[in-house]
């Protein structure tokens, strides 16, 4: 067949929504036509309603009312006088909080939190210790997962691990470790597995959880209600590439397996029947194994990993009830003095920046108005 047959049975395919063809070359050409256009996106359902609508109304115009002269002229300096009011609430709240603090010795040290990313298989990290510490709240998707795995979208595919521990008294372990487990389950999640010990010399326990990735949130909360967090861990891993590429090679597999059925029903001797039905297992083989590697994946997404240690406390800490919140208090007055500071210093670079650039900006506008008066007269 020459370029043209080719192109027109394409066409023709395209039109029709089924191959015709009886030449094998043209007819995997359509095949591949028809398997490219069904895997295009469409647009949204809202997307659609919105856009019939537009096309129904001819496409109008919106209207807008040209703004007064001097709007513009506000909107910059309300802005920085905005920055400015927030930075000295801020300061004079953190010098509040910060000066009130004494010399107590059983205070928590205060959390400290890092993040890293890496471009294709990215991964983030948040790290804590402390007493009164909070748990990490991770960033969850919260729209449903599509086409894709583009930077910042909400369809990536995050395997999270989250590490947990917490100190409490040995005569209060065994009531922590069965309301670690009934917080697992209100979440929806399981106890994969777990060891609790409460003797005298050996108390402890470890807890190993699976819990769904949208209660992930409410659940470290809980178990960090149950008890003093003394320290906290979260890794995540960007899987999105690896699951893409299995959805592809799967949706690939399937459409060779439906080519190598018809081409099996249109076989016109035993031997191509043969080599065709070897192809059928090698496939068959390839659609499993990708079929269990997308469910791995789907599963170690949609669970979080969250272990949780079970510590006893020194004979030293049990009597300290209510020094943790004071300390957390007087951690929190810290955090804000150093952010109110970075924040004065960015300030007193940012605030001449911004007056000089208010000043050329209002001159280029009186410049532009005053050449386009020259141009009307």
């Amino acid at each position: 067949m020459t370029e043209t047959d080719v192109l027109t049975a394409i066409d023709d395919a395209l039109d029709t929504g089924t191959p015709t063809e009886a030449d094998p070359v043209a007819r995997e050409l359509q095949e591949l036509a028809l398997m490219l256009r069904a895997d295009s996106p469409e647009p949204a359902d809202a997307y659609s309603e919105w856009l019939g609508k537009r096309v129904a109304q001819g496409f109008p115009k919106p209207f807008s009312a040209k703004p007064p002269w001097w709007r513009p002229l506000i909107q910059p300096a309300a802005a920085v006088g905005m920055v400015g009011v927030a930075v000295l609430l801020v300061a004079a709240l953190a010098g509040g909080l910060s000066g009130s603090r004494s010399d107590d010795g059983g205070g928590a040290s205060g959390g400290s939190v890092a993040e890293s990313a890496g471009g294709g298989g990215g991964a983030e990290s948040v790290a804590g210790s402390g007493g009164a510490a909070a748990v990490a709240e991770p960033g969850l998707p919260a729209k449903a997962r599509s086409r894709g795995f583009a930077p910042g979208r909400a369809d990536r595919r995050i395997e999270r691990t989250f590490a947990l521990e917490l100190a409490m008294p040995v005569e209060q372990m065994q009531r922590i470790a069965d309301q670690v487990t009934a917080v697992t389950n209100r979440h929806g999640g399981f106890v994969l597995s777990s060891s609790v010990s409460t003797g005298e010399d050996s108390a402890g326990g470890d807890f190993n959880l699976r819990i769904p990735v949208t209660e992930v949130r409410p659940a470290l909360r809980d178990l960090a209600a149950l008890a003093d967090v003394r320290s906290q861990s979260q890794t995540g891993r960007d899987v999105t590439p690896a699951y893409v590429t299995a959805r592809d090679r799967l949706q690939a597999a399937r459409a060779e397996r439906k080519s190598l059925l018809r081409r099996l029903e249109t076989a016109t001797t035993d031997t191509q029947a043969e080599a065709i039905r070897r192809r059928l297992d090698i496939v068959a083989g390839q659609i499993n194994a990708l079929r269990a590697r997308l469910h791995g994946l789907r599963l170690r997404t949609d669970y979080a990993v969250v272990t949780v240690s079970l510590q006893a406390k020194d004979g030293d800490e049990g009597g300290a009830g209510g020094g943790s919140f004071d300390d957390a208090i007087h951690d929190a007055g810290d955090i804000l003095v150093g952010i109110a500071g970075v924040l004065v210093r960015v300030l007193a670079v940012a605030l001449p920046l911004g007056l000089i650039a208010l000043l050329g900006w209002l001159a280029g506008r009186a410049l532009q108005r005053r050449r386009r008066e020259s141009a009307l007269i």
